[in-house]
């Protein structure tokens, strides 16, 4: 449910921080008198798969790494770089997949607002599924950036 007071839900992709989307939510939430939450899904890698689904020969570990801090350093180095400081911004790093951290994230927000995969191919189109799943799924409106379908500008 939409609390008039809630934050501005900003999801930021792990491949181009989405700066026009940070800048756009940062300028709403002024003009509204409320916060952002930044939110940038993350996954930890998983170990190569041996070939034609054999068991490898040897066991391959994936080293022992922070995956939810190196995320929010990420996240927080996206926020600053767009707005200038993330101070004013609550960053969330949620490991999951994009749509269900943007709801998760997004319980009584004002609004969600995605923004512009420009890279590469494959990131436009898994990012281009974001937005449909937010719109049919969201409690709260969706704002989507120009760019965000198939990376157009």
């Amino acid at each position: 449910m939409t609390r008039p007071d809630g934050p501005i839900v900003v999801g930021v992709s792990p491949n181009t921080g989405s700066p026009t989307a940070l800048r756009w939510a940062a300028e709403e939430a002024s003009l509204r008198s409320t916060k952002v939450r930044a939110v940038l899904a993350w996954r930890p890698l998983r170990a190569p798969a041996a070939p034609a689904g054999r068991p490898p020969a040897t066991v391959v570990s994936v080293a022992s790494t922070d995956y939810a801090a190196e995320a929010q350093e990420t996240l927080r180095g996206f926020v600053a770089k767009a707005l200038g400081s993330d101070e004013a911004v609550e960053c969330l790093a949620v490991r999951g997949n994009a749509v269900s951290a943007l709801l998760s994230a997004a319980h009584g927000a004002q609004l969600i607002v995605v923004g512009e995969p420009r890279a590469g191919r494959v990131a436009a189109v898994r990012a281009s599924l974001v937005a449909p799943l937010l719109l049919a799924q969201a409690e709260c409106p969706v704002v989507v950036m120009p760019g965000a379908f198939f990376g157009s500008s």
